[in-house]
């Protein structure tokens, strides 16, 4: 598997099914987004299985700050693209060691993110039913 393209966001450049951003400035540096944003990178992926690898690699590293140690910037702290690059490349090489049990972690966090989500959903609804179980009784007093 080759490593993929990195390179500064641009709303100009082309988008591509395999792509997606990351943070470049602030704590959160390092983060995978799924939609662009100012201040990112854009990974630009061969295939659907690399943007997986790349993604869930770099959401681990971000997730355990790595990218801390990269960040520079006194006031608003960043992380170079270069030093970024190497990172990545360096840490893709100790994964593809491990590539079967990294799979399968992988596929763990996909199942906890699916479950976080349906957890933020009920916690939405529920807060909507508390909105409108208030709403009802100050309504009619107006």
């Amino acid at each position: 598997m080759h490593s993929p393209k990195f390179q500064t966001y641009s709303p100009k450049n082309l988008v591509t099914d395999f792509q997606f951003y990351i943070l470049s400035k602030g704590l959160n540096s390092g983060k995978p987004l799924t939609a662009p944003c100012p201040n990112s990178f854009v990974c630009i992926c061969k295939n659907q299985q690399q943007k997986d690898f790349y993604f869930w690699l770099l959401f681990g590293l971000w997730k355990a700050k790595h990218f801390h140690q990269l960040l520079t910037g006194s006031v608003i702290p960043f992380i170079r693209i270069d030093e970024f690059k190497n990172e990545v490349a360096a840490q893709a090489e100790v994964i593809k060691e491990q590539q079967s049990e990294y799979t399968a972690t992988v596929n763990k966090i996909k199942q906890l993110d699916e479950k976080e989500k349906n957890i933020r959903q009920q916690l939405a609804l529920i807060n909507d039913l508390k909105r409108a179980m208030i709403y009802r009784h100050l309504k009619s007093k107006m």
